[in-house]
This record gives structure tokens, C-alpha cells and sequence, in this order.
């Protein structure tokens, strides 16, 4: 392809990551975040995936077989088995306003500078050749699809230029605003971008690959390694080489934890513990699908491109698409090594700028008296200043390495050796955060002892002069470093065994005989305990001594300005009840004041600062322990009053709730009783005038005497059954009846309550139609109760349909588990607003035009409640002046 296309497809992506970066910064600003999500957090964490991934591991399968996959199931197991350590370190870093894992580690050891300083140097040392590896694979993959060299000088190189964008663009969102516990909400944003389209542009290549050059999985392995005879080409037999799966995947657990990318990523970034939950699932899965098409690409590349075709196993991803002339893909791939690259470069670089800015120059400069009285006030500025320049020296360092060297070192064996590095911060680290004991010496002891091992094992090696190799002191070297050479081990592994010993070993030993400081011990305490103590606020019992408020302010105002800092200090003033008044400050105040401005320029710096302001007393183990205990016993007391103020609100609600009921309850049984005297009332009236008529008048003629008695007849039997009705409700309603459930065959059940109401039916002329469906099931249940349902049900259907025109459909079909009677009419409909209420006690829907076939407004709210003794469910659907389907269903046994 054109070169100059490629390299306005590539400014333009560049472009679109500005866009995006932009667009997230301004929803920050308006207290919105696009981050803030387990999504966009896992895809941030798959920052990890750099031009290794994209290109590296491809050709690492060639010469390693499938022990690739160390370096993936390493940080598989950290989310899936140790996500309650990250759910730690990011609890730790929040509470004290942690910026970076030199700052992390620096913190736990009593804000022990030197350990910052050599954690900085250590990350810096094996991120600059890591970042020179993302260059290499920009200028490589620039070089595979346009088919055009890299110059000679740099003006002729292609990956210079991205280089500069890459650096203003890390200057824009890295430095644009410095501030306490800052996130880079922009750059996050679009590093969540590059790792979805990376992916993406990973999957097609294997997708083209693997399904449409080839016919699938089987495929590639049938025509390309054993069609072609490559096996020989390949190192899948491992049998040897467990211990370096072993080692490969504790380095690579170890750097997905503590590089400086990742920790920027996972705990300083990190906007909410509970994405930890979702990205346990979420981070595991994206390395699955970015890894699964890896072998079947490096297997059909060694098919096509033979041995001595020029083409790098590390440039198969883009060799393939163009081989089989499909450029789009090829372009796509490229795109998805370049977002691979460049989002480590930002994040790395931000990170490891961070780290020099606020570990090492920082408070070497604050240590100078004159420095102090000139910028004391105006660190912010020289802050943003220094780590700008920070961000133009890394990267511009890991432009001159991969110029200078990184030709000399294949992708995966550069990352390996950076991961090795980055792996002596781990037993350090995870002793801090877990043993108490711990203690500074012990740390800067174990951190140089492994970090010398590594650069003896894999550094020093690649120093030496070939001519030089056969001096005496090399031949010692040699000698001694042979005999630590463990069999079936590669250098990776041998090296990374012995430093991560050694390291542990001696700051086991040397933690044990060397005592804490005050600041460790307390240190030490906050770190170890951070989920017992993170609630108390300030930290004031950890700080002892004299300080001005005013003081106070004025430094905490030449960082965040002075209508902030007045705010800031006001509320906190206001939630610790402290007087601002007063020209003595508060410990509590000064232990936030160190702690906000910790987030903006380390612990190391921030501690510095305020001891210019303040002259703090030295406070025991012991006072530490005994103010956390009494804060502790605080916070228990709280939570004790808070749990004891919810139970009795609990208990005030549901008192509340019952009184209600009771008061609803006495108002049902006041409209019972007068619904119930009215009911009984009405026959009983027409009973006695009747009476009365036929007693007065003794010469009443027969015909008009037994129409009188025959109304009577009726009405008695009306009060009879709304007596039984009640009675029948008021045993539903206080659980004391009992069904006596026998099997019953449903048509049976039907037939006999259509018997029962024909001659209703015939009376008012209304055709009744039954249907049973084939998978009909018959059910288990008392027989009388259901008949009596049903005859509720259709007598209510019959008297509400029109005299001649009525039509009523009774279907009954089952489920797997119920039974459903359906019983549908082509009456008056009920209203909307009267649905809801159609089963309660006495209600009965007012319609002019059926005045007649009023009843006692029981049978329904009886036919819910034997539904319900059934565990039935009921289902009404009505229109006025269409009709009403009326829906039961029970369950079969």
C-alpha cells in the first residue's frame, strides 16, 4: 500500500483517539463519566495487550509452542482467584491518595523516599526498552504493508512521526489538569476504544485466516501442519518444560499487577471498587478471544512464507491479509497493532512520568531551603511542567532504544524481560499489604538484591563485548551463573526463580532483625488493616505536633486555588466539627491536608511540604494503636447507633403499617356489616309486607295468594344463600377450611355445572359452547369448591349477556404443570376502573340496563379464594360492550 496513505489512515486514528478523549473530558465536566462502568474498565485493563499480543505471540508459537499462553493465564488467575487483593490495593491507594506504585510502596514503608526513588528507576529502566518494543512494532508493521524501509535517519522513519503525535497527545490528557486523586477520564476513555477495536481487528484477521482462505479449525492443522509437513517447524511438546509454564505464569501475574501501566489502570484509574465484580468475568474473556485464532495464524503463516521468504513471524498478523491480496484486512490489522502500541506508550508514559515527577524530583528539590521559600507556593505549575518534560524524555528514550538496540531483540523477549523487572516489586508489595512486620530496610534489602540478580541474569549478558567474553572475570561470571542454571529451565524462567528467591529471602530475613520507625509501624497498621481503619476520617491520631490553619490554607490553595481550598477545608471543617477560627490547627486538618495533596504530588513530596508548615512530634506505636482502637470503637458505636435507629425505624414502619391495617380491617367490617344488614335486610322486608298482604286479606284470591307466596319462597331462598356465602367467606378468609382433594376429570366437572345452569340458561335463552382441546390434563382438587366456582363464574356470564343473543364459550387446554379454564362471553363488558376491584367483598358493577340480575356481591370474592386454596391464579381481560374472558388456571396435581 502507499505509504503516505498509511500514514494519513494512521494521523486520522490518531485523530479519532483526540475525539474521543476530548468528548470524555467534557462529560467530566459536567459530573457525567463515560468510565465509570466495568465494561470500560475491564477494556481498560486490556491495556495490558500491546504490540506483544498483536504481533509477538504469533511468532512465540513457533519456537515455544503453546507456552504463550503463560503470559495470558497469569493475569486470568489474578481476576479470577485474587481480585480480593486488587479490591485491597485499590482501597489503600483511595484512602491515601495514592498516584502511582512508586507512591504505593514509598507510602506503606513510612513514606520512605529512597524505596520511591528505586521503584522509579526499576519501572523506568524496563518501560523505556518496553516502550521501544510499541515503536519497533509501529515502524515494523509501517514497513510490512507499505513495503517501504525504514531510513537511516530519523526524519526518514515513519514511526518518529507518530512518536511526536503520541507525545502531545500524552501531554494533553495526561498533564491537562493536576489535581487530588486525578484521573486521566480522556485517556481512559480512548485506551477502552483502542482495546475494543483491537480486538475486533485481531478476530477478523483469524476469522479470514482460518474460515474463509482456509475451511475452518481442522483445516488449517490437516493442510498446513501435517499436509505440509511444519510439525518439525513447531515446539508444541512441553513435556519438558512445566517449571517454565510455572514461572511464566507467576512473572506474568506478578506484571499484570504491578506494571506501571496496569496499576495506573486498574487502581489509580479505578472510578468504583464493584467494577472489580463485573471485570473478573470480562478481563478473563478478552484475553480468551484476543489469544484464540493465535496458533491457526501461526501455523498457516510458517505454511505460506518459507523459511528464507524475509517475512518475520512477528509481522504474520499483517503478512497474510496482503499475501492473499485482501489490502482491507490488512489495513484493518495494522490499525489494530497501531492502537495496541500506542496505548501502552500513553499510559506507560503517564504512569512512569508521574512516578519521576512526584518520587525522585520532586523531593529533591524540596530538600533545598532556598527551593522551599521560592516555589513552596507554586509547586502546581512547576508539577505539570516537570512531568511534561518527563513525558517527552520517556518516550523520546524509547524512540532512541529501539533506533539504538531493539532491532537486536525479538517483541516477546524484550516484554519478558521487562516483566522479570517489574516482578521484584512483588514480594515488597504483597508483604506490605499483609505483614505488619515489614519494615523498610527489609524492602530496600529485597527490592536491590533482586533487582541486582536481574540485571546480572539478563542484562549484563547482552553488555559484553564478544571479544571480551574469554577475560577472567567473565569466565567467572560465567562459571558461577552456569552452576545457578536450572535444568529445563529458559533464561527467563532461571532468571526470574533466582531474583524472586533471593528478593523474598532477604527481605523476609532482614524485616525480621531491622525494627520499625513510628511512621512504618503506623504506616504499617493503615495498610494492613485498610478495610477496619479506611472510615476513619483524617488519620488524626497518626499526626502530632504544630501547625497554623492559616498556613494550611494558603498551601493547600497554591495548588487547587483559593475558592476551592476555602470549600474544601469548610466542609471537612464542618463534617469533624473542627474551628477554623482557631490559629491552631487541628491534627485532624493537617492529616488531610497531607493526604489531599499526596494525590496531587506524591506522599513522599506531600509529607515534605507539610513538615516546611509544620513541626510534627514523633508519636509511639503504641498512641497509633490506641488511637485506632478508640476510632475503631467509635465506628463500632456508630454502626451500633445507626443499626439500633434502622431496627427502630423498622419497627415504627411496620407498627405504622399494621395500625393502618387495622384501621382498614375496622372499615371493612363496618361496610360488611352494614353491606350484610342491607343484604338481609331487603329480602327480610319483602318477606314480612307479603306476609302481612296475605295474614289482612283472607279473601285474596288463589292465583295472586300463590304468586305471593311463591315471591316469598324466592326470597328465602335468597337469604339462605347469602347467609351461606358468608358463611363460606368467612372460613376462606380465616384459613379454617379445608379442601378434600380427589382426582376429578374436567369434562366431567363442566358438564355437570352446565346441567345444574340450564335451566338458567334456557330462561334467558343464551347458547353455551364447550371446547376441550387434545393436551387437556385433568387435575386433582375438591370437587365441590370447583363446581362452585364455576357456577359463580357462568352464572355471572349468563346474567350479563343479552337475552337471545348471549353466546358463552367455556375452553379448557393444559400446560406442562396447569389446567386452564377459560370462560368467555359476549356481554356488557366491565369498565376499566371497575376491573380491579371486581373480586372484593360486596362490589358489584353499577349497570342500569341488568338492574335485575344484581346479586349479593360474594360470588366472585368466593370463587378467588377457592382459586387460591387450589394455589390457582386468576386472569380477567374485558371491553365494554364486547364481552369478558375470564381466565383460571390450576395446577394439574
Amino acid at each position: 500500500m502507499n505509504g503516505v496513505s498509511i500514514t494519513i489512515v494512521s494521523v486520522l486514528y490518531l485523530g479519532v483517539l483526540f475525539y474521543l478523549a476530548f468528548v470524555a473530558e467534557k462529560f467530566k465536566n459536567r459530573n457525567k463519566s463515560l468510565i465509570d462502568n466495568p465494561y470500560v474498565y475491564a477494556l481498560s485493563l486490556a491495556v495490558y495487550c500491546t504490540a506483544w499480543t498483536f504481533y509477538g505471540s504469533v511468532g512465540r508459537v513457533k519456537d515455544k509452542g503453546l507456552e504463550f499462553l503463560s503470559v495470558y493465564l497469569g493475569p486470568t488467575l489474578v481476576m479470577l482467584l485474587a481480585w480480593s487483593v486488587l479490591k485491597k490495593i485499590s482501597r489503600i491507594a483511595r484512602v491515601n491518595g495514592i498516584t502511582s506504585i512508586a507512591d504505593f510502596i514509598s507510602a506503606r514503608y513510612g513514606k520512605y523516599r529512597s524505596l520511591g526513588v528505586w521503584v522509579t528507576i526499576i519501572s523506568f529502566l524496563a518501560g523505556v526498552p518496553y516502550i521501544g518494543l510499541q515503536v519497533k512494532a509501529i515502524s515494523k508493521s509501517f514497513e510490512v504493508i507499505t513495503g517501504i524501509p525504514s531510513g537511516n535517519y530519523f526524519y526518514q522513519d515513519a514511526s518518529f512521526f507518530v512518536v511526536l503525535i503520541l507525545i502531545v497527545f500524552t501531554i494533553l490528557f495526561g498533564t491537562r489538569r493536576i489535581q487530588s486523586n486525578e484521573t486521566h477520564e480522556g485517556m481512559i476513555f480512548a485506551i477502552a476504544v483502542e482495546s475494543v477495536f483491537k480486538l475486533v481487528a485481531f478476530l477478523l484477521v483469524g476469522v479470514f485466516i482460518t474460515f474463509i482462505i482456509n475451511d475452518g479449525w481442522a483445516d488449517v492443522f490437516e493442510n498446513h501442519y501435517f499436509g505440509k509437513k511444519i510439525e518439525e517447524s513447531f515446539n508444541f511438546d512441553q513435556s519438558a518444560g512445566y517449571g517454565n509454564w510455572f514461572i511464566h505464569i507467576i512473572i506474568s501475574a506478578f506484571a499484570f499487577m504491578f506494571l506501571p501501566r496496569q496499576f495506573q489502570v486498574a487502581v489509580v484509574e479505578n472510578q468504583s471498587e464493584n467494577n472489580l465484580k463485573q471485570a473478573i468475568w470480562l478481563f478473563p474473556l478478552y484475553l480468551f478471544l484476543i489469544n484464540i485464532f493465535v496458533v491457526f495464524i501461526a501455523i498457516s503463516g510458517t505454511s505460506v512464507f518459507a523459511e528464507n521468504s524475509g517475512v518475520s513471524t512477528d509481522s504474520y498478523v499483517i503478512a497474510l491479509p496482503q499475501h492473499f491480496g485482501n489490502n482491507l484486512v490488512a489495513l484493518i490489522a495494522y490499525i489494530g497493532g497501531f492502537s495496541a502500541a500506542t496505548g501502552m506508550i500513553i499510559v506507560e508514559t503517564i504512569a512512569i512520568s508521574t512516578m519521576i515527577t512526584n518520587s525522585v524530583i520532586l523531593p529533591f528539590l524540596l530538600e533545598s531551603t532556598r527551593f522551599q521559600q521560592k516555589f513552596k507556593f507554586k509547586l502546581l505549575n512547576l508539577a505539570t511542567w516537570l512531568r511534561r518534560g518527563a513525558i517527552v524524555f520517556i518516550i523520546l528514550m524509547g524512540y532512541i532504544y529501539f533506533r539504538s538496540v531493539g532491532n537486536l531483540f525479538s517483541l516477546v523477549s524484550i516484554g519478558l524481560i521487562a516483566f522479570v523487572a517489574i516482578a521484584q516489586f512483588a514480594p515488597i508489595f504483597l508483604g506490605g499489604i499483609y505483614w505488619k512486620g515489614a519494615t523498610k530496610n527489609g524492602a530496600l534489602a529485597g527490592l536491590v538484591s533482586g533487582f541486582t540478580l536481574w540485571f546480572l541474569f539478563l542484562i549484563f549478558p547482552t553488555l559484553i563485548p564478544a571479544k571480551y567474553e574469554t577475560n577472567s572475570f567473565l569466565s567467572f561470571y560465567y562459571q558461577i551463573f552456569g552452576f545457578l542454571n536450572i535444568e529445563g529451565f529458559d533464561e527467563i524462567s532461571n532468571a526470574g526463580f533466582w531474583s524472586l528467591s533471593i528478593n523474598t529471602l532477604v527481605f523476609l530475613v532482614v524485616s525480621a532483625f531491622s525494627e520499625q520507625s513510628s511512621a512504618e509501624a503506623k504506616q504499617s497498621v493503615l495498610f494492613v488493616d485498610i478495610f477496619q481503619y479506611s472510615n476513619i476520617d483524617g488519620h488524626s491520631g497518626f499526626w502530632r505536633g504544630k501547625a497554623k490553619n492559616e498556613n494550611l490554607f494558603e498551601l493547600l490553595a497554591s495548588f487547587i486555588g483559593r475558592s476551592a481550598a476555602r470549600k474544601d477545608l469548610d466542609e471537612f471543617a464542618q463534617r469533624n466539627e473542627i474551628n477554623l477560627e482557631s490559629n491552631v490547627a487541628d491534627a485532624k486538618l493537617v492529616s488531610y491536608i497531607e493526604n489531599t495533596l499526596s494525590g496531587i504530588v506524591g506522599t513522599s513530596s506531600a509529607n515534605m511540604l507539610v513538615s516546611t508548615i509544620a513541626k510534627e512530634e514523633v508519636v509511639t506505636v503504641d498512641e497509633v494503636l490506641a488511637f485506632l482502637k478508640r476510632s475503631q470503637q467509635i465506628l463500632d458505636d456508630n454502626e451500633e447507633l445507626k443499626s439500633k435507629t434502622e431496627e427502630l425505624e423498622r419497627i415504627s414502619t411496620e407498627l405504622k403499617i399494621a395500625n393502618e391495617r387495622l384501621l382498614k380491617t375496622d372499615e371493612q367490617k363496618n361496610e360488611f356489616l352494614t353491606t350484610v344488614t342491607h343484604e338481609i335486610r331487603t329480602p327480610l322486608t319483602s318477606i314480612k309486607a307479603l306476609t302481612e298482604i296475605i295474614f289482612d286479606n283472607e279473601d285474596l284470591e288463589k292465583e295472586q295468594k300463590s304468586h305471593f307466596l311463591e315471591t316469598i319462597i324466592n326470597e328465602t331462598d335468597r337469604l339462605s344463600r347469602l347467609v351461606n356465602q358468608v358463611l363460606d367467606l368467612e372460613k376462606y378468609e380465616s384459613g379454617r377450611h379445608k379442601l378434600y382433594k380427589i382426582d376429578i376429570e374436567v369434562k366431567d366437572l363442566v358438564e355437570n355445572v352446565l346441567d345444574r345452569l340450564e335451566e338458567l340458561a334456557n330462561e334467558k335463552n343464551v347458547k353455551i359452547f364447550m371446547t376441550i382441546l387434545p393436551e387437556t390434563k385433568d387435575i386433582k382438587g375438591d370437587e365441590d369448591k370447583l363446581m362452585q366456582m364455576l357456577i359463580n363464574v357462568v352464572s355471572n356470564s349468563i346474567k350479563f349477556v343479552e337475552p337471545k343473543k348471549g353466546e358463552i364459550n367455556i375452553t379448557l387446554n393444559s400446560s406442562k404443570k396447569r389446567t386452564v379454564f377459560t370462560i368467555e362471553d359476549n356481554g356488557i363488558g366491565i369498565p376499566k376502573e371497575a376491573q380491579s376491584r371486581l373480586f372484593e367483598k360486596f362490589y358489584q358493577v353499577e349497570n342500569g340496563n341488568f338492574s335485575d340480575a344484581r346479586g349479593s356481591g360474594l360470588g366472585l370474592s368466593i370463587v378467588k379464594k377457592i382459586v387460591e386454596l387450589h394455589k390457582g391464579s386468576i386472569h380477567l381481560e374485558s371491553v365494554v360492550n364486547k364481552g369478558t374472558k375470564l381466565m383460571i388456571s390450576l395446577p394439574i396435581k
